[in-house]
């Protein structure tokens, strides 16, 4: 994925998106913003609405867990990034709910079941 930019008397400029290539600065401050919300955890719900009210929610990108920005749905970092494995997520705060989307192995995690309304 590439983001465009404008330039005076240019046309646009390619520049890679940084999503997957974090400075060493916003890997630290990001660590330091999000990690405690996953340890502190009491849930997949509680950690969802958390995650939600700081912009951020959880999704499978490509079948990895990963935190993706609310406003662009842009990929922020995966989890393991932040050091955790999902299997030890799901031992502690069991299976989440996720909803696919998509052709592939992607999907969004719910912070409840979705309600099923009957005819």
């Amino acid at each position: 994925m590439y983001i465009q930019t404008k330039t005076e008397g240019s046309g646009p400029i390619l520049a890679r998106n940084a999503s997957s290539e974090i400075d060493c600065e916003t890997a630290a401050l990001l660590r330091a913003a999000i990690r405690p919300v996953f340890v502190s955890a009491a849930s997949w719900a509680n950690l969802t609405d958390i995650l939600k009210d700081k912009g951020y929610r959880l999704a499978f990108r490509q079948g990895r867990l990963c935190i993706t920005d609310r406003a662009t749905d842009a990929r922020v970092c995966g989890v393991r990034f932040l050091g955790f494995e999902l299997r030890e997520l799901v031992s502690r705060l069991g299976r989440p709910i996720v909803v696919a989307r998509g052709n592939g192995a992607d999907g969004d995690v719910l912070s409840a079941r979705p309600v099923v309304s009957g005819t």
